[in-house]
């Protein structure tokens, strides 16, 4: 027996309320369709993405923590979703193969991690360099920040913490050094900031060699210069005397 005009005219209303009713519900629970956006970018465009570059030819090379920089030639990942980047977790195995990558660049990145969080990221980017591949790492010297708690501090150190104030906007006080250190150990996420000594030493633990230290933008490996998103900014000064660089060759 066919349905009646009356009929289809309630099914398509119910329909109706059933679809208004679900887009109402997306549109005050935005918070659930951004976690599902998150996770198909994560289970699905992430792996297409890094897929699609390793069957692309040539030497290839793992940016960790790209955020707003696009290297050309690169595999640009981040934990946060932004387009064109795939889903890369320091602190969980890379979603790489073992020697899969020639060069590892991360700028301002390990400082967001634990000790122990640091050493995974540092093992994990030693298996997936090939023998002979090099890791690039920029993240604040904590010797640098000390150097602003002595008692008369030199002029190019007291240019620094001038500097360092104003970049990001930190109010004057008794003790500007004091204060300029304080922030930088606990302000944007900052987990553990690292000495030249003590980098260089968790890097050779785990199986790299020919440790050297780099400015900004510098590198006796022309795949590595000029790498560092931040040497670009106006504050290129404060960040190149604040930002150390070890570069380093996988065993």
């Amino acid at each position: 027996m066919r349905p009646s005009l009356a009929g289809w005219h309630r099914t398509l209303a119910l329909v109706g309320i059933t679809v208004g009713a679900a887009c109402l519900f997306l549109f005050l629970r935005q918070d659930l369709l951004l976690l599902a956006e998150g996770q198909y970018w994560k289970s699905v465009q992430s792996p297409r993405i890094i897929s699609a570059y390793l069957s692309t030819p040539g030497i290839h090379k793992l940016q960790i923590g790209a955020g707003s920089s696009r290297k050309s030639g690169w595999l640009n990942t981040d934990i946060e979703k932004r387009d064109g980047l795939a889903f890369l977790d320091a602190t969980k195995p890379f979603p790489l193969p073992d020697g899969s990558v020639r060069a590892v660049f991360s700028e301002h990145v390990i400082e967001h991690l634990t000790f122990d969080e640091g050493r995974f990221m540092l093992k994990e980017c030693h298996r997936v360099l090939a023998p002979g591949g090099r890791i690039r790492i920029a993240t604040p010297n904590l010797l640098k920040f000390t150097r602003l708690l002595q008692v008369d501090l030199p002029d190019d150190v007291r240019r620094f913490e001038g500097r360092k104030l104003q970049w990001h906007k930190w109010p004057q006080t008794v003790d500007p050094g004091c204060f300029i250190l304080n922030m930088q150990l606990r302000e944007w996420g900052h987990q553990f900031i690292y000495t030249p000594k003590m980098l260089r030493g968790r890097l050779e633990k785990f199986g790299f060699t020919d440790v050297r230290e780099f400015q900004p933008g510098i590198s006796d490996d022309p795949e590595l210069a000029d790498m560092e998103a931040r040497s670009e900014w106006n504050f290129r000064d404060v960040n190149a005397e604040e930002t150390m660089i070890l570069q380093a060759v996988r065993r």
